[in-house]
């Protein structure tokens, strides 16, 4: 595995953009990269997210993504994006060293002097498919698995390009990112709709949805 530290970091304001199609949004998913930044309890200073009823709030304090993730999507969408400059994602931070198959609900990661938290996988929004110019985006990263993670702040502080990440607390290590997608993504047994829904760290809006599936196949059993 390669080393896991922090590649770049994005943040951004809301600003109106104007899609490829015309429409007009307010959004800040086309974040800059910095070199370094402060970290609240809500997120990164200078940091600021559109559509407020879904994106922001602790449990979306910062949003995360995979180096590994990005060539994944690059194939199955026919692109060639890379995290280098502007964010196509919406992504604050790009790391190496872990992606959606080794990062765990619960996980407690110490990056420079910042303690964060994973609270729940990302749920694509049509936002992705505008911004990246490709109507199947929202649909490929929800049904891949690529999505990212987003994490919630227990203890505020700074960090910078090339911070090493280490992790200090892994609770639920069978519930990566990866599995967690694939409880929404696929057909799930109401046992693991449950066990899911049990664990704490899990925000309450991924936990919304995992119990909309579940009310669903209880109704058809019942």
């Amino acid at each position: 595995m390669s080393k896991a530290e922090v590649l770049i970091i994005k943040i951004g304001e809301v600003a109106q953009l104007t899609f490829a199609d015309g429409s007009q949004y307010e959004s800040a998913i086309r974040k800059q990269p910095v070199a370094s930044v402060k970290i609240h309890a809500l997120g990164a200073e200078g940091n600021d997210v559109g559509l407020k009823a879904h994106h922001g709030g602790a449990d979306k304090a910062l949003f995360f993504m995979s180096d590994v993730s990005f060539p994944a999507l690059n194939v199955l969408l026919g692109e060639n994006f890379t995290y280098d400059n502007t964010a196509i994602y919406g992504e604050n931070f790009v790391v190496s060293g872990f992606n959606e198959d080794s990062v765990c609900v619960g996980d407690r990661f110490k990056i420079g002097s910042v303690l964060l938290e994973v609270s729940q996988p990302r749920k694509p929004c049509e936002r992705l498919s505008k911004n990246t110019e490709n109507e199947n985006t929202q649909k490929i990263v929800h049904q891949s698995g690529w999505t990212g993670w987003y994490v919630r702040v227990i203890e505020t502080g700074e960090i910078h390009k090339g911070d090493e990440i280490i992790l200090q607390q892994r609770p639920y290590p069978q519930f990566t990112i990866r599995y967690l997608n694939r409880l929404l993504s696929d057909k799930p047994s109401m046992a693991e709709l449950e066990q899911a829904l049990a664990i704490e760290e899990l925000a309450p809006a991924f936990k919304r949805s995992l119990n909309s599936k579940l009310m669903k196949l209880q109704e058809k059993q019942s």
